[in-house]
């Protein structure tokens, strides 16, 4: 079953359970999913590793929104927040800690042989490959940057 199916699948659920929080969250995601494969025009349904990507943006701005609503000190739009990322990570592979992107990357500087700053873009682009939907580029860059 695709990613998308799943989602759609959660939505006919939220609906019947009348939780109106996930069926909002839900909504959105597939909205932006299906804007997404009108954009590419080729009828081919977006792939899960597309649609991971998606969800990991969603999570991201909604980060975001929480950190100005925790600045403004907004109780309920804080809960509101909160619990919409909690909903959309249940869609994602589980994320990888730093202590685990760091023993990943150092396998790879050491099986390649990578040993200074003018390696990090092969060493950043190897990463990001074997990486990718498990942890975010942010935390992979700023462990390649210690780690040569």
């Amino acid at each position: 079953m695709t990613l998308k199916q799943q989602l759609k699948d959660s939505m006919k659920v939220a609906m019947k359970a009348k939780n109106k929080e996930e069926l909002t969250s839900i909504r959105l995601v597939l909205s932006t999913i299906q804007k997404k494969e009108i954009d590419k025009n080729d009828g081919v349904e977006l792939s899960d590793a597309e649609v991971m990507q998606i969800i990991q943006t969603e999570i991201k701005q909604t980060n975001e929104s929480l950190m100005y609503a925790k600045q403004s000190n907004k109780v309920e739009m804080i809960t509101e927040l909160e619990n919409r990322i909690q909903m959309l990570t249940v869609y994602l592979p589980k994320q990888l800690n730093e202590d685990e992107v760091t023993a990943v990357i150092k396998s790879i500087i050491e099986s390649n042989g990578f040993s200074g700053k003018q390696d990090m873009g092969k060493v950043m682009s190897l990463a990001m490959s074997e990486l990718k939907g498990k942890t975010e580029g942010g935390l992979i860059s700023k462990v390649v940057k210690a780690l040569l």
